[in-house]
């Protein structure tokens, strides 16, 4: 399912700094891991966009499926069989303008004059 081209990699953040546009054209072409160190211990990890979004989508079938499950196992049991389709439609809408964030546009600086 997963596989990295990209031996994982430990940078710190000086070398990030340093050499942020190199790290990241790297990341992007070889779709591995970046793991960002402060003082010798790990702080973050750096993925492709493409990968992060693949990973979101996966999570988000994933609990698709819990819920389908469980559902399934509340009809047998007899129970209430769960929320109007209405609200499992607005949910997942919610879910996904979550996931698509806007990004504010800048404003233009006032020029002043001194």
């Amino acid at each position: 399912m997963y596989s990295s081209a990209m031996a994982d990699e430990f940078v710190t953040v000086a070398q990030l700094r340093a050499e942020m546009a190199t790290i990241l054209a790297r990341l992007g072409r070889a779709h591995g891991h970046v793991y960002l160190t402060q003082r010798g211990q790990p702080r973050a990890v750096l993925v492709d966009i493409k990968e992060y979004r693949a990973l979101i989508d996966q999570l988000e079938y994933l609990d698709d499926s819990i819920e389908a499950v469980l559902a399934h196992r509340r009809i047998e049991r007899g129970e209430e069989t769960g929320r109007p389709l209405e609200d499992v439609i607005r949910d997942r809408m919610d879910r996904e303008a979550r996931r698509v964030k806007r990004v504010p546009r800048r404003r233009a600086r006032a020029s002043v004059s001194r």
